[in-house]
């Protein structure tokens, strides 16, 4: 019996420095590298889910299990979860007062960061979980990319693509990056 409660505290323990290092694991390259991951590996299973189906703690206890069946790496499921708690905040921050003391990013930099291209081919290169982005503007105006980007849920609720903490100003220079 004292071993099984041992196991179960090594277990919680796990999962909660688990946590606390995705929570470190923010930077931009991880976040890129988490959407890749989460299109290649997730995608392949599973409909998209939305990142707000569930908590970043429900996310801690669920990444641990899909990174077994997936076959991923420890640092390869936390970039899955760095991304995902990237998306969570957005509807906390959806007020962009946070990126107004940020310096401007260009949409190139913007896609990289927010790893657009883990699930969306940009520029001939990308993933495939989401529809091309290369002439969307040109097929669907830009009216609609810059409200998308702004809701994405807007024209689709059961859509995985996550709502990112944006100003408007970062917002066109995606839009931009992609019309060219």
């Amino acid at each position: 019996m004292k071993l099984v409660k041992l196991l179960v505290s090594i277990m919680a323990l796990s999962l909660n420095v688990y946590s606390v290092q995705a929570q470190n694991d923010n930077e931009p390259s991880m976040i890129a590298k988490g959407a890749k991951l989460y299109n290649e590996n997730c995608g392949r299973c599973h409909n998209p889910r939305p990142a707000e189906e569930y908590s970043k703690k429900e996310w801690s206890v669920v990444m641990p299990h899909m990174r077994a069946k997936a076959h991923m790496t420890g640092k390869e499921a936390l970039a899955v979860e760095a991304f995902l708690d990237s998306t969570l905040t957005a509807d906390i921050r959806s007020d962009t007062s946070s990126a107004k003391n940020k310096p401007a990013r260009s949409g190139e930099t913007l896609v990289a960061q927010l790893g657009c291209q883990g699930c969306h081919q940009v520029k001939g290169a990308g993933g495939n979980l989401g529809p091309t982005l290369d002439g969307i503007v040109e097929s669907k105006g830009m009216e609609f990319v810059l409200k998308k980007l702004k809701n994405p849920k807007f024209n689709n609720a059961s859509s995985a693509m996550p709502r990112f903490p944006m100003s408007d100003v970062e917002i066109q220079a995606i839009a931009d990056y992609i019309r060219q």
